[in-house]
């Protein structure tokens, strides 16, 4: 059985200037303002644990990860997830890094994505491509916005 085994950082983190956490900041500011004069004090404290989740998720740093792709399962880190879970595959090319994404069967299962690296896509595709179709998609709405911010 073949096997391809990769090291990779859990995601790839974008360089935010000082002013993406001042901007953060200022619109949690301006929210909490507007809760507090419609005197919605929930929403208040809301906007204010939210804009500190996103600030400590910010400043994470990636941890390096082990991948391992065979025919039959992907493992990540020390996770499994059968081959037999998913209906196709499809590598985005990115310019900070490929990445490869699992399409999970209907139901309460998400896709799996993994950054691949400095691994060769064309190996990626010789071990899935008997297993899974391929299947070309579009980026979501949601990666795009979470970039487009630098998420």
């Amino acid at each position: 059985m073949e096997s391809l085994t990769w090291r990779a950082k859990e995601f790839e983190q974008p360089e935010r200037h000082p002013n993406w956490f001042i901007s953060l900041w200022i619109f949690a500011v301006a929210f909490v303002v507007i809760a507090i004069i419609i005197k919605s004090y929930l929403l208040a404290v809301f906007v204010v644990l939210a804009a500190g989740l996103t600030n400590i998720y910010a400043l994470k740093v990636p941890n390096e990860v082990d991948f391992e792709l065979t025919s039959e399962n992907i493992k990540i880190g020390q996770k499994i997830h059968n081959l037999d879970g998913f209906v196709g595959f499809w590598i985005f090319e990115r310019k900070n890094g490929n990445v490869l994404v699992l399409d999970a069967k209907k139901g309460l299962r998400v896709d799996v994505e993994a950054p691949l690296g400095e691994i060769n896509i064309d190996e990626v595709r010789a071990i899935l491509s008997p297993v899974l179709p391929e299947k070309e998609r579009d980026e979501s709405l949601i990666d795009l916005i979470s970039a487009w911010l630098k998420f």
